[in-house]
């Protein structure tokens, strides 16, 4: 116990002659030249804020912190992605059918034989028009000498040999024996009707049938009914002629 007492008071001692130091010194500043005096308060300043104490010993311990600021820089990389869209149009009429160059051809008339330019024929003939003057099939011919037509009037199949879908771009058609025959035509994919129309034809002039959207289709039927005879001409029936006959593969 009374040794804690004597070094309790060494240190009050000491604490006391560094008070003494320490005003000492603020009295010398004002004596001082003023550059000196900031000097001398420098290190007043360093001794007060740097001194620490403790009740175990007499040391005096300095601590020195370091502060490092780390900057971090960020770059931002854009990035422009340019899409270029190309549009194709569709060709018009890549097969023309005119029906002057089927194989083993007669000079008057035949059946028009599935293959013949990759599509299957139901009820489809040719006809040398010049073999029957008096009627409305040469009015549909476009280049010499053969069209197309449908005996007896049955209706018309054309289908894709092979499944290959294709457009129905144009004919060119005429009624064989009678005004105002209403013609239909059906468009046909796997089974489903996408398209269908009539017209009234007649012996007297052509029709031409076009269609720029007619596309992805697998079959056509043609039919006709209807319509008034004509005086004059060989026959009565409801058959009728067509000729150039344009398609495009595999739209």
């Amino acid at each position: 116990m009374l040794l804690h007492k004597l070094q309790e008071h060494r240190r009050l001692v000491q604490v006391q002659r560094l008070q003494l130091l320490q005003v000492q010194r603020l009295q010398l500043l004002q004596l001082v030249h003023p550059l000196l005096r900031a000097v001398l308060q420098q290190q007043v300043l360093v001794l007060t804020t740097s001194s620490t104490s403790t009740t175990s010993t007499s040391a005096t311990t300095a601590t020195t912190t370091s502060v490092t600021t780390a900057t971090t820089t960020s770059t931002t990389s854009a990035t422009t992605t340019s899409t270029t869209t190309t549009t194709t149009t569709k060709p018009f009429c890549t097969t023309r059918i005119t029906f002057d160059d089927i194989a083993g051809q007669t000079a008057t008339s035949g059946i028009v034989p599935n293959g013949y330019n990759n599509l299957n024929w139901t009820n489809v003939m040719y006809l040398n028009s010049s073999t029957v003057p008096l009627s409305g099939y040469p009015i549909a011919q476009s280049s010499p000498s053969y069209v197309a037509y449908n005996p007896g009037g049955a209706f018309v199949r054309i289908q894709s040999a092979n499944g290959t879908s294709f457009s129905f771009d144009q004919v060119k058609i005429s009624a064989g024996w009678r005004l105002n025959l209403e013609w239909w035509i059906y468009a046909y994919r796997f089974g489903v009707n996408k398209i269908s129309g009539s017209f009234l034809i007649n012996t007297v002039n052509s029709t031409t049938i076009s269609c720029g959207s007619c596309t992805n289709l697998d079959m056509l039927i043609f039919t006709a009914s209807g319509g008034t005879p004509v005086d004059g001409l060989a026959q009565n029936g409801t058959e009728f002629a067509f000729d150039d006959l344009c398609i495009s593969f595999p739209y």
